[in-house]
C-alpha cells in the first residue's frame, strides 16, 4: 500500500495484519526511523526529512514539480537536489526486494505498507472519529505525543511548506486535546488516574475553559478548596495577560465550592463547556453576577475563518492583508460571500463575520478560535492565484473531534473564482448534515 491516511495501525510494533513491523516511524516529536529497534542515520538534509514526512502523510502519489514548489526556492537544479534527497530515502528505507521510494515518471510515492507511522495512526483515527473510539484505544493514542509533531523541522524560505507543517501541527494540536477530553469524560467519577490527563489538558490548551473546570471538579470533589481556590488565582493572571475572560472560570469555580457535597462530578463540569455565559445585574446592586445558561439554538454551528491568501511568490498572507494590514483581496472577498451565503440556511447557525475578522486579526488559530466561539463546525481555506487562475483549498473540521468532515480544492479561471461559492457552500451543508 502507498503511504497514506487509509493505513491503520492497531498496536506499537505491528503492522495492519498483526504482524511485527517491518520498521518505526515517529513523527510526534523528532523525526525518527528505525528498523529492527535501530535508528536509521539520515543524511543531515531538513529538507530530505521534510520530503519523507510530506510523502508519508500523502494520500496519493505526488507529482515532482510540486515537491520542488514545495520545498525548493527556485535553486539552480531543484530536480536535481530531489532526485538527491529520493536516493538518499532509498538507502534508509527500500527493502532489498521491494522499493519503498515508488516513482512512476513525473509521480513520487511511498510505499510504507507493514510500517509502523504513529501519525498515521492518529489521522486514521480523527477520521473514525474520536468520540466513537473506546476507551482502551484512547490511551494508546494520548501516548503517542511525545512532542509536537516533526519537532525542529522549520525550513528557511520554503513558505509552502511551512505553511502545510503549520496546519498539520495545528491539527494535530486539536486531535490531542479531543483524545485528553475524551478520556477525563470516560473514567469514572472521583477516579485518580483522570489527574494526570487533566494536567495534561490544561498543558496543551491552557486558554480553554473546559479543562480548568474539569480540573476545578476534581479538586471539589476532594476538598481540596484551598488548591482550587490557587488554581483559578494563578489562571485569572494567565487569562488576563492574555486579554481573555475570566467571569466564566470564577462563575464555575463559585458554583462547584457551593455544590461540593455531594461533589459534581467531572462529566458534570465538562457540561458547562457546552454552555455560554449571560451577565445578569447583581441583585442590590454591585458586581454582576454571571449566570450560565444553555446555548437556546439547537443547529449545528459553523465558523468560517477568513481564507489566508498565497502570493506568486509563495508569501501567506492570513485572510488577505497587505503589509499595512489592509484587507479586501480575494481571499476575504471569497470568505465574505461563503458566510453571507450560508447565513441564508434556517438549518445552520453560522457565526457573524465580524466576530471570526476579529479573532483572525489576533492571531487566534483555528481550532482555538472554534473553541472560544463554541461552535461545531470550523472551516478554513486558501487561496492562491498564479498565471491567471485561482486555486482555492477548503477545509472543514468537526471542531470537538479534530476530524476532518470534508476537504475539497477547487481550480478556476481568475474571472470564475466566484462560481464555485455555491458548490463550495453545498458541500458544506451535505458534508454537517
Amino acid at each position: 500500500m502507498v503511504a497514506g491516511v487509509e493505513t491503520h495501525v492497531e498496536s506499537a510494533g505491528t503492522d495492519d495484519d498483526g504482524r511485527q513491523a517491518a520498521g518505526h516511524v515517529r513523527m510526534f516529536g523528532p523525526l525518527t526511523i528505525s528498523r529492527d529497534g535501530v535508528v536509521q542515520e539520515l543524511a543531515a538534509s531538513r529538507k530530505l526529512r521534510a520530503l519523507f514526512a510530506y510523502l508519508a502523510l500523502a494520500p496519493h502519489p505526488v507529482s515532482r514539480s510540486r515537491l520542488c514548489e514545495l520545498l525548493w526556492d527556485v535553486p539552480n537544479d531543484p530536480r536535481g537536489e530531489l532526485r538527491w534527497c529520493l536516493s538518499k530515502l532509498r538507502r534508509v528505507i527500500d527493502d532489498p526486494h521491494r522499493q519503498r521510494v515508488v516513482t512512476a515518471g513525473e509521480m513520487v510515492a511511498l510505499d510504507l505498507a507493514g510500517w509502523q507511522v504513529d501519525v498515521r495512526d492518529m489521522v486514521a483515527a480523527c477520521a473514525a472519529g474520536i468520540e466513537a473510539l473506546p476507551p482502551e484505544r484512547l490511551h494508546p493514542l494520548a501516548r503517542l505525543f511525545v512532542g509536537d509533531f516533526l519537532e525542529g523541522l522549520e525550513i528557511d524560505r520554503s513558505p509552502h511548506f511551512d505553511n502545510w507543517l503549520l496546519a498539520q501541527r495545528r491539527h494535530f494540536r486539536a486531535a490531542h486535546v479531543a483524545i485528553l477530553e475524551r478520556i477525563v469524560a470516560t473514567l469514572p467519577a472521583g477516579d485518580d488516574a483522570a489527574l494526570p490527563y487533566l494536567e495534561k489538558w490544561i498543558a496543551v490548551a491552557p486558554f480553554e475553559d473546559r479543562p480548568h473546570i474539569a480540573l476545578l471538579a476534581a479538586l471539589a470533589r476532594r476538598g481540596q478548596i484551598a488548591a482550587g481556590d490557587e488554581h483559578v488565582t494563578a489562571t485569572a493572571r494567565l487569562f488576563e495577560a492574555e486579554g481573555l475572560d475570566v467571569l466564566p472560570l470564577r462563575a464555575a469555580w463559585r458554583s462547584l465550592r457551593e455544590r461540593r457535597a455531594p461533589g459534581p462530578s467531572v462529566a458534570q463540569a465538562e457540561t458547562a463547556v457546552h454552555l455560554t455565559a449571560e451577565v445578569r445585574p447583581a441583585s442590590g446592586g454591585g458586581t454582576p453576577d454571571l449566570m450560565v445558561a444553555p446555548r437556546a439554538s439547537q443547529r449545528a454551528s459553523l465558523a468560517v475563518m477568513p481564507f489566508a491568501e498565497e502570493g506568486q511568490t509563495g508569501e501567506v498572507r492570513a485572510g488577505g492583508a497587505g503589509a499595512a494590514g489592509a484587507r479586501g483581496g480575494l481571499a476575504d472577498g471569497l470568505t465574505h460571500d461563503i458566510i453571507t451565503r450560508l447565513a441564508k440556511l434556517r438549518n445552520l447557525f453560522i457565526i457573524a463575520r465580524g466576530s471570526v475578522f476579529a479573532l483572525a486579526e489576533q492571531g487566534v488559530m483555528p481550532d482555538e478560535a472554534a473553541r472560544r466561539l463554541n461552535v461545531d463546525y470550523i472551516a478554513t481555506g486558501s487561496v492562491r492565484q498564479s498565471h491567471g487562475r485561482v486555486t482555492i483549498s477548503i477545509e472543514l473540521v468537526e471542531a470537538r473531534t479534530a476530524r476532518i468532515v470534508w476537504a475539497e480544492v477547487f481550480d478556476h479561471k481568475l474571472d470564475k473564482a466566484f462560481l464555485v461559492l455555491d458548490e463550495m457552500g453545498n458541500r458544506i451543508v451535505a458534508s454537517i448534515a
